[in-house]
């Protein structure tokens, strides 16, 4: 479904189940036309990801005032919500999203020794277990979105070359990632132990990750897996996206320059990879505020 066949069904949800007043109405409308325009409303609502619309907010900055901005963000995240919550869409883009000076606040970042933790502890003796931890080592390996890593085929792979093609976005647009040792390890094994047995000989598929029938593993399978083991390991801030983003604060702590990361996670604006320093210095005035015997005094 798009973006501007939900909103009816939005609206008329305000106005049957939340009995809001016809003004109150006609300014969620106002404001999530606004947001349609803005974001293209002809796009498929699974393919709306939090980066687009921070960067469709970040650009009326200039433009608004700060309280047009939160009511606009408050209008968004109810308007997702309902499409979660009515199954027409698997993931909330907007739940992050918060009223106040900044327009994006990321989840909590989990640390990498946290996520070495989990994807140390899937056993990978199953045939799904071994696909379960490729998927976790793709997604913290290469900073690929769940519908990437859903369009990556067995082609965009090169062993030799340890680097990988991710393609995203219109106009099959790619970024190439490098191959860490780690995730090439969980290809191998997972090629050698899992895919031949899956793969439909009279309807072979050109995908990475199948499932039990041959097919291209879909999104909502791959959200059920990383949930499972979320819950599992008792993390609630564990998702696919949350992945990604781990995947870039550990670089930038790391080192890495901006510019890199930016390439590395397909940004088209080096001010939406900047997002992800404001976390890396959060976290050095943790850590000074902790340890640094003058900073309590």
């Amino acid at each position: 479904m798009r973006l501007d066949q939900a909103l009816p069904l939005y609206l008329n949800h305000l106005a049957t189940e939340r009995n809001l007043s016809a003004n109150t109405i006609e300014s969620y409308r106002r404001d999530l036309e606004h947001y349609l325009a803005g974001i293209d409303s002809s796009t498929s609502i699974e393919k709306i990801q939090e980066e687009s619309i921070q960067n469709f907010l970040n650009k009326l900055r200039s433009d608004l005032a700060e309280s047009s901005i939160s009511r606009l963000i408050a209008s968004i995240r109810g308007f997702h919500k309902f499409l979660v919550q009515e199954d027409i869409s698997k993931n909330n883009p907007a739940q992050y999203l918060s009223v106040g000076s900044k327009a994006l606040r990321l989840p909590k970042t989990l640390s990498s020794e946290v996520i070495n933790a989990v994807i140390d502890s899937i056993d990978t003796s199953s045939p799904n277990s071994s696909r379960d931890k490729l998927i976790f080592e793709f997604l913290y390996g290469t900073g690929a979105r769940i519908s990437e890593l859903v369009n990556t085929d067995l082609d965009d792979i090169d062993i030799d070359s340890n680097v990988v093609k991710i393609r995203f976005g219109k106009g099959s647009k790619q970024r190439i990632v490098p191959l860490g040792k780690s995730l090439k390890i969980a290809i191998e094994n997972y090629l050698t132990r899992s895919r031949n047995s899956l793969v439909n000989s009279k309807k072979p598929s050109a995908a990475l990750i199948l499932n039990a029938k041959g097919s291209r593993l879909s999104r909502q399978s791959i959200w059920e897996v990383v949930n499972k083991v979320a819950l599992d390991n008792n993390l609630e801030d564990l998702s696919p996206h949350s992945l990604r983003h781990a995947f870039a604060t550990h670089l930038l702590e790391g080192g890495a320059d901006v510019r890199v990361v930016q390439e590395l996670l397909g940004h088209s604006s080096v001010n939406t990879t900047q997002i992800y320093t404001h976390i890396t210095v959060e976290r050095l005035r943790e850590v000074f505020s902790e340890t640094h015997p003058r900073a309590r005094k």
